[in-house]
Parts: structure tokens; C-alpha cells; sequence
């Protein structure tokens, strides 16, 4: 399934297929991780996040989790640069969680460690769980209020939590329900997404590279994986108004459930 590429065999043929797809050989595995990234980037496109949340247990199925984790690198950093700066709320964003975006940084930094040194089958089923048991939460977020005033103290708690939960498993659900109990206006709450993706990435790909899961091989497979991200956001955005944002939960958490389900069954199998 897994290949040395033509950069690491000694060629440095831009147009070698194999120098573009991370060392992935398997027609069948490239095609199920495209469709992970059209996915993606569908509920990006139509919800604002969740990349990283829909690909990466998907990717898992097929690919070491880690792996997984190191190609979102260029399709993450894209979408959520283009998103942070889209409405000019990046100063108000930061101004208000700071506290919360650099305890989310030093907890994915000490997560993506841990993700890094589990094995793959026990990687693959702690992700998961944590999609079976995180995924439903969205649904009920709205029924919860969280006040303003007590953000001074939860931000820290939050950020530093979410951190370690999210560069352990990649998943980073909790973050959007903790500002869904905010009452964030739409736009600052898309803005806000986008922050935490970014301050997430640093860390969670630092952690891969030191670990040598991020190699030159994962970033030009992770460039080629733009396109179908691309496709899929395109897709998303144009569907924003014609699907019900409930209804459309309902599908995607129903959806991740099963995969998480599967994972289970990978790490347990």
C-alpha cells in the first residue's frame, strides 16, 4: 500500500506520478482518500470546519492514522487562512480568546505526541471513540448557554483540554460546541473556526514532523489533496442555502458515528 516515492528513490521527476502521491500505490486507497478530502471539504464549504474531523476517520480506515493526519497539512492551512481573513473579525477574535487560542497551541503540541507514539490500530481506535462519543455533541449545543462573563476562566481550561484531546485524536469537535454555548454572532463564529484550525495546525504538524510522519513525501501528496478539497468546498458553499443546517448535522453526525464504529472494529479486529 505504502511505497517509497520517486524523491526518496533518488529521481526528482516533477512529472513522476509517484513523486506527487505520498507513497500511496493502492488505486483503491487513493480513491477513498479523495473522496475523504471532497467530504471535507464539503462541510467546510458548508458549515465553516470540520475538515480534518470528516478526512482524517475516514483516511484511518484505509492508512496509518498519523499518515492521515500529515496530508490535511496543505488543505487545512489553505481553507482556513482564506476563511480567518475572509470579514476582517481576525483582531476582534484574537483580542477575545488569546488566552484560549495559546493554551489550545501548547495542548496539541503535548497531544500530537502521544498521537504520534500510539500504534496505528490503537490510534485508530481511540479516534474512534472519540467520533462516536464527540460527534452527537454538536446537536445538543444549542440547548446550552455559556455566559460571556465566564470566559475569563474557562478560555485557559478550554484551550489547554480541547488542545490535548484534539492533537491525540485530530478531533477538534468540542471547540466548535464551546463557541455554538457562547452565542457567537455567524460571521465571528466562522472567524473563530478558522483561528483555532490555524493554531491547532502549527503544533499538531511541528509534532508530526519531528516524528517523521510529516516527510517531503506527505506535504507534495498533501498539495496534490487540495483539489478534491477544493471540489468538495466549492460544492458545499453552493449547497449552504439549500440544506437545513440541522438536517444536515443529522446526516454528517449519523454518517461519522458508522466510520468511528469501524475504526472501533480496525483497532479492535
Amino acid at each position: 500500500m505504502l511505497r517509497k516515492s520517486a524523491f526518496e528513490a533518488g529521481e526528482s521527476n516533477i512529472f513522476d506520478v509517484s513523486l506527487w502521491l505520498g507513497s500511496v500505490d493502492d488505486t483503491n486507497v487513493l480513491i477513498v482518500i479523495a473522496l475523504a478530502f471532497v467530504a471535507g471539504g464539503l462541510v467546510k464549504g458548508l458549515i465553516g470546519g470540520g475538515l480534518p474531523s470528516i478526512v482524517v476517520p475516514i483516511m484511518a480506515i484505509v492508512v496509518d492514522p498519523a499518515f492521515a493526519a500529515a496530508v490535511t497539512l496543505i488543505p487545512v492551512a489553505a481553507t482556513n487562512i482564506w476563511q480567518a481573513l475572509d470579514g476582517r473579525l481576525l483582531g476582534p477574535v484574537l483580542r477575545r480568546f488569546w488566552i484560549f487560542f495559546l493554551m489550545l497551541f501548547i495542548g496539541v503540541a503535548a497531544g500530537s505526541q502521544i498521537l504520534v507514539g500510539l500504534p496505528p490500530q490503537s490510534a485508530a481506535l481511540l479516534i474512534g471513540f472519540a467520533v462516536v462519543f464527540l460527534s452527537p455533541i454538536p446537536l445538543v449545543a444549542h440547548y446550552f448557554r455559556i455566559s460571556p462573563s465566564r470566559e475569563t476562566v474557562l478560555n485557559p481550561i478550554m484551550g489547554a483540554a480541547v488542545g490535548v484531546l484534539g492533537g491525540t485524536t485530530v478531533i477538534f469537535t468540542p471547540v466548535l460546541v464551546y463557541f455554538a454555548m457562547l452565542r457567537l454572532d455567524k460571521n465571528l463564529y466562522v472567524a473563530a473556526a478558522a483561528v483555532t484550525a490555524i493554531c491547532s495546525m502549527v503544533p499538531l504538524y511541528l509534532g508530526l514532523g519531528f516524528s517523521d510522519a510529516l516527510n517531503w513525501g506527505a506535504v507534495r501528496f498533501s498539495v496534490v489533496l487540495l483539489v478534491p478539497t477544493l471540489v468538495g468546498y466549492c460544492i458545499g458553499r453552493a449547497l449552504r442555502g439549500a440544506v437545513s443546517q440541522r438536517a444536515f448535522r443529522l446526516i454528517l453526525t449519523a454518517s461519522l458515528v458508522l466510520l468511528g464504529i469501524g475504526l472501533i472494529y480496525k483497532g479492535i479486529a
